[in-house]
C-alpha cells in the first residue's frame, strides 16, 4: 500500500499528528509525504503530482482549506483527519486519527465520488473547483455588473459583489452563507448564488452540470477577481470569457457510513 500525507504545516498540533501518523502508517507500507510539511517532520518530500501518481489513499491533516488544497491537484481517495474547526468535509476528528486509518487499512470504508466544476478562461482550463468558482469585486464596497448565461441563453443581469458558482459539496459553504440551497452532493447538478446583488429579484439557481454557465462582466465593473476553492486567484476583465461546467474528475472522499444528512445535522445544526 502506497499512502500520501497532506497536511497544514502553518499549526503546530496538525504538524505533530503529522508525524505520528507517518509513523504508524510506515508499519503498512510506503508514505509519501508533501514537500510543504516533509521538511517539518524531518522525511522525504514529495510533490503533490507524485503523490497522486504513486499513492492508492492519500491522508490530510488539518481543516477544510487543507482538504481543497489536496484536492485541487490530486485524484486519488482522500482519507481526512479534522484538526481545524469545523472540518465539515473530514471523516474523523484528530481524536480518532489513528481508530480511523485502522478501519481504512481493514478495508472497512466505502469511496464516495462527488462531482468537481470544470473552469475555463478564455478557453484555458483553470485548476477544477472542489467546492466552488467566485467571480467578485477586487475592491471593497464596489460594485461590479455582469451578465449570466445558460448555454449562451441570458438568465440574469445585475450589479452586485459578485456571483458564487458552487458544486452540492460547495452548497454547505460560501454559498451556503449568501443564502444558497444545501444540496445533497449525489445530485448531478451546481448552484449559482448572487453575492450581495444589488436586486430584489437576484436569486439562486440550481442547474445540471452538463450545461455551461457563461460569466460576463459588463463595461461598468472595475477590478475583479476569479477565485477557484479560496486559493486559486486571478483577475479578469470585460474582455474575459469565462465558462464553468462539470468536470469529469471526481472529488473522493473515503466514508465509513455517517449519512451526509447526519454531517449537516451535526456539524452545521449544533
Amino acid at each position: 500500500m502506497n499512502w500520501g500525507l497532506v497536511c497544514n504545516p502553518g499549526v503546530k498540533r496538525s504538524v505533530t499528528l503529522a508525524k505520528d501518523v507517518v509513523e504508524f502508517l510506515q508499519q503498512h507500507g510506503n508514505v509519501l509525504v508533501e514537500e510543504a510539511i516533509a521538511s517539518e517532520i524531518q522525511h522525504k518530500g514529495s510533490s503533490f503530482k507524485e503523490i497522486n501518481k504513486s499513492a492508492d489513499i492519500v491522508v490530510t491533516i488539518g481543516g477544510d482549506g487543507t482538504i481543497l488544497m489536496a484536492m485541487s491537484e490530486i485524484e486519488k481517495p482522500v482519507f481526512a483527519i479534522n484538526s481545524g474547526g469545523i472540518g465539515f468535509l473530514s471523516e474523523v476528528e484528530s481524536k480518532y486519527a489513528f481508530e480511523g486509518l485502522k478501519q481504512v487499512i481493514a478495508g472497512k470504508y466505502n469511496v464516495e465520488e462527488r462531482a468537481k466544476l470544470k473552469i475555463t478562461l478564455d478557453g484555458a482550463r483553470l485548476p477544477d473547483a472542489t467546492n466552488e468558482v467566485t467571480i467578485q469585486t477586487a475592491r471593497i464596497a464596489k460594485i461590479l455588473y455582469l451578465k449570466l448565461f445558460v448555454d449562451d441563453e441570458l438568465i440574469e443581469s445585475m450589479g452586485a459583489d459578485g456571483v458564487i458558482i458552487a458544486t452540492p459539496t460547495g452548497s454547505t459553504s460560501y454559498s451556503l452563507s449568501v443564502g444558497g440551497p444545501i444540496m445533497d452532493p449525489t445530485v448531478n447538478a451546481m448552484i449559482i448564488a448572487p453575492l450581495a446583488a444589488f436586486k430584489l429579484s437576484a436569486r439562486p439557481w440550481i442547474i445540471p452540470l452538463d450545461k455551461t454557465v457563461g460569466v460576463h462582466l459588463l463595461p461598468k465593473s472595475k477590478e475583479t477577481n476569479l477565485v477557484i476553492d479560496g486559493r486559486f486567484q486571478t483577475s479578469v476583465t470585460q474582455e474575459s470569457v469565462i465558462s464553468v461546467t462539470g468536470s469529469e474528475k471526481k472529488a473522493r472522499f473515503i466514508r465509513f457510513g455517517e449519512s451526509f444528512y447526519q454531517m449537516v445535522r451535526l456539524k452545521l445544526m449544533r
